[in-house]
């Protein structure tokens, strides 16, 4: 039960932050971050426009249950469960944003959804032997390879997003790492809270972790100036592939069965999703 809730905030938290984010960056404009004069406007508007403090809000929010939740569960486990925000998601859009959401785009981030159920049936089934010890070492040499896009022979909004999804799961696996190393958060000792953001801003990992998060926050804006949230969130599930890579190979994450079939599931429903 405690787990359940904690996913549960995690998930309203981070859908309540990019609602609001979106609805910002709609009535800002199109941005181009590659042409620095029009970065002065952009930056004005983020720290002058009460919708994006709202999102801020709720994204610090939602990564403070994040880092908890990843302390405490497997990496592999945390990502695929958390992708059930893409449904939350396209259901607040529609309603509160008026964006069409097309059938294929119901049926992509359906079969999410229902990759997520098979992740998250992984971790009632699994036998406590095969659960991987959480201290397994990271080696951050390879860490950087999630930060090169797939292809640059793709369109603008796609290349976005394969930017942002690289740079999101490298910042996946630093603050895994780092989470790992300062180990279980419990929220009942509040005596230990200070230690424990003294530990947690003081970590190499989680700091660049953080930055990578920063250079996926950049991106993840600068998509939403220009595309739909409803298209935009169920596509960064490529963020979950690639961190899966790196929770198997990189964390040593045990992969049960049930677990792989989701992770395949929400690969296809990335696939299909336009």
């Amino acid at each position: 039960m405690k787990t359940f809730f904690l996913l549960s905030i995690l998930i309203i938290t981070q859908v309540l932050g990019d609602i609001s984010l979106s609805r910002g960056m709609k009535t800002f404009g199109t941005v181009n971050p590659f042409d620095l004069p029009s970065l002065m406007p952009l930056a004005i508007f983020l720290v002058t426009n009460v919708w994006i403090w709202l999102a801020i809000f709720f994204l610090v929010t939602s990564l403070g249950f994040y880092l908890i939740a990843v302390s405490r569960l497997d990496l592999s486990y945390v990502l695929p469960i958390h992708a059930f925000s893409y449904v939350v998601n396209a259901i607040f859009a529609g309603w509160l944003l008026q964006e069409v959401i097309t059938p294929m785009r119901w049926f992509s981030t359906s079969m999410i959804s229902l990759g997520v159920l098979f992740v998250g049936l992984s971790k009632s089934l699994a036998k406590p032997a095969e659960v991987k010890s959480p201290q397994s070492p990271i080696k951050p040499r390879n860490l950087p390879f999630f930060l090169f896009p797939l292809s640059l022979s793709v369109s603008k909004t796609w290349l976005a997003v394969m930017i942002l999804s690289c740079a999101d799961s490298a910042g996946d696996l630093f603050l895994a790492q780092g989470m790992k190393k300062i180990g279980s958060v419990n929220l009942a000792k509040l005596s230990h809270l200070g230690k424990l953001i003294l530990e947690v801003f003081t970590s190499p990992s989680i700091l660049s972790g953080i930055t990578c998060q920063a250079i996926a926050f950049i991106s993840f804006i600068s998509v939403l100036s220009w595309a739909d949230i409803s298209f935009v969130r169920p596509a960064t599930a490529l963020t979950y592939l690639f961190s899966m890579l790196g929770a198997k190979f990189i964390l040593k994450e045990h992969f049960v069965r049930e677990r792989l079939v989701g992770i395949t599931l929400i690969g296809l429903g990335v696939t299909i999703h336009q």
